[in-house]
C-alpha cells in the first residue's frame, strides 16, 4: 500500500511540474515573440532563444512543482520527457495540426534539465507549513 501512495506522489509531483513548466512555457513564448517581432532577431537568436525558454521553463516547473523530497533526477527526467511531448502537442494543436516538429535536441535539452532541476529540488529546503 505505502509504494502505490508514493507513486501517486511522484505521479502528480512529475504532473504538476510538467504543467507548470508548460504554461510558464506559453507566457514565456508570447514574451519572446514580442522581442522577437521589436527586435527582428536571426534565426540563430530564435534557436538560442527557444532552447532557454525550454530550460527555464523546466527548471521553474520542476523546483515549484517537485513536493516529495524523493527521486528527483528520475522525476525529473520524466518531467522532461512529459514536457516535451505535451509542447509538441500543443504547438502542433495551436498550428492546426498541419505540422507537429519533434526536435532530438529540444528532448534531450528537456530531459538533462529536468534531471539537473530535479536533483535540486529535491535538495531544497522547505519551510513547514504550520496548522492554524
Amino acid at each position: 500500500m505505502k509504494n502505490s501512495e508514493l507513486l501517486k506522489k511522484d505521479a502528480a509531483d512529475i504532473l504538476r511540474a510538467s504543467l507548470i513548466a508548460l504554461i510558464l512555457s506559453l507566457l514565456l513564448v508570447l514574451v519572446f515573440a514580442l522581442i522577437v517581432r521589436w527586435a527582428s532577431l536571426d534565426g540563430t537568436a530564435l534557436t538560442v532563444g527557444n532552447y532557454v525558454i525550454k530550460a527555464i521553463s523546466v527548471l521553474v516547473g520542476v523546483t515549484v512543482g517537485f513536493r516529495s523530497k524523493t527521486g528527483g533526477a528520475v522525476k525529473g527526467a520524466v518531467t522532461g520527457i512529459l514536457y516535451t511531448l505535451l509542447c509538441v502537442f500543443v504547438f502542433a494543436a495551436a498550428d492546426g495540426f498541419r505540422s507537429a516538429n519533434f526536435n532530438f535536441a529540444d528532448f534531450l535539452t528537456t530531459v538533462v534539465t529536468g534531471i539537473i532541476a530535479g536533483i535540486i529540488a529535491v535538495n531544497l529546503p522547505r519551510r513547514e507549513r504550520r496548522n492554524r
